[in-house]
Order: structure tokens, then sequence, then C-alpha cells
């Protein structure tokens, strides 16, 4: 049962990283765009990956903690530093990621209601700066410290 429950995990995980591709995908577009009705469609794709996200998300989650039950592994350090590493992640992407497309979300809107204040220097500063790739480099350090974890099961 272990295999299967670590199968699951790896299916979640993959659902995970393909729909927050997604999400990353945005980020380093808006990043070069200005138009604001790209800007648009690129935030509703993004937004319409969020359900497959979740959901992958909780499917990774229960195989991942199913797997260190049916495994025996909660005795070692390395599934919960993994999960200690997730969901430090987790926050970090709430308090940089969030309020990063919700303040492009609010642009765009005032934007698309006929305000004056958003032009195309408002929307680079709003996209700009070192938020995206501090969001990837985490994300993705993370990601690969977890699979470290994983993988090698250093202690």
């Amino acid at each position: 049962m272990y295999q299967w429950w670590v199968f699951i995990h790896i299916v979640g995980v993959l659902g995970f990283l393909l729909a927050h591709g997604v999400s990353v995908a945005v980020l380093f577009a808006l990043r070069r765009e200005r138009d604001p009705d790209r800007i648009r469609a690129l935030l509703g794709l993004s937004g319409q990956s969020a359900t497959a996200f979740y959901v992958s998300f909780l499917v990774l989650l229960g195989g991942g903690l199913a797997a260190a039950t049916w495994g025996h592994w909660w005795s070692a350090g390395w599934p919960w530093l993994a999960l200690g590493v997730l969901f430090g992640l987790m926050l970090l992407m709430y308090f940089l990621a969030k309020p990063f497309y919700e303040r492009v979300r609010r642009l765009m809107a005032i934007q698309s209601g006929g305000g004056t204040a958003v032009g195309e220097a408002e929307i680079a500063a709003a996209t700009g700066g070192p938020v995206p790739a501090i969001i990837a480099v985490s994300g993705a350090a993370g990601l690969v410290f977890i699979v470290y974890l994983m993988v090698l099961k250093p202690f």
C-alpha cells in the first residue's frame, strides 16, 4: 500500500507543478507586458489554474501524509522538515505572491473602469522589481530541497 500512496503523492506533485507553472509563466510575462488587455488575459489565465492547483495540492499533501504513515517515516526527521519547508513556502507565497497579483489586478480594475491614474508607469512599477524573481527562485529552491529530502532521506 505504501507504494500506492507514494504514487498518489507524485501524481499530486505533477498536477501541482503543471497548475503552478501557469502562474509562474504569468508572473514573468507580466514583467514584460504593458498592454492592459493582455495583462487582464494573463491574470485570467492564472486565475483559471487555481482550482487545479488547490486540488492537486490536497492530493500531494494527502498522498504524502499517507505515504509517511504507511512507510513508518514519522520517527525520521526528513518528513517533518519537508512539511516545514512546504508550509514555510506557502507562507512566503502568501506574503509575496498574493499581494503582487492583487496589486496588478487592482490596477487593471481601475484602468478598465476608465481611471486615468493608471498608466504604463504604474503598470511597470507594479509588475517590475525583484518580487517575481524572489518568488520563483525561493519556490524552485524549496521544491528541490523537498525532493532531496524525499529521495535521499538524509535523517
